[in-house]
């Protein structure tokens, strides 16, 4: 925590690439598919119990951290309909544990340019027909606010 100057059970946004480097070489970092809806949307899968009763939109970067993203939802078994931007990284969250504290260090990145457009191609359009329940982060008001409405 001292390294990065961040705060036992903070959580925060981050602009740098360093702490996430650097956690790239430990032996022990494990990747999550996660962001509050993304986790609420597996929940919702793993409560459900059928594959791809769910589904989640997003916008990741075209790297190798979007695929793991993917992969990780894909084996949750929701149905993944992420819009991949070739400028910005895919956005990634740092937990820090320590002892019995926890840190998040968030990176938005290509989290904060979804588009409505995405939204509005014909295959995504349809699961947004089909759906029965919808559930978005508040952020992504900031973000898209056409596809919240």
């Amino acid at each position: 925590l001292d390294k990065y100057s961040l705060k036992a059970n903070d959580a925060i946004l981050y602009e740098k690439e360093d702490i996430f480097v650097d956690m790239k070489g430990q032996s022990d970092l494990e990747y999550i598919a996660g962001g509050a809806t993304q986790n609420s949307v597996r929940v919702a899968q793993w409560i459900l119990g059928q594959d791809k009763a769910t589904s989640y939109f997003g916008c990741v970067g075209k790297d190798e951290s979007g695929k793991i993203l993917a992969q990780k939802s894909g084996e949750a078994g929701v149905n993944v309909q992420y819009q991949f931007h070739a400028q910005f990284p895919t956005g990634r969250c740092a937990v820090l544990i320590t002892g019995q504290d926890r840190s998040l260090v968030t990176k938005l990145d290509a989290a904060n340019h979804y588009s409505m457009a995405h939204l509005e191609e014909e295959a995504n359009w349809k699961l947004v027909e089909a759906a029965k329940v919808y559930y978005s982060a508040g952020f992504f008001l900031t973000v898209c606010p056409d596809a919240m409405i």
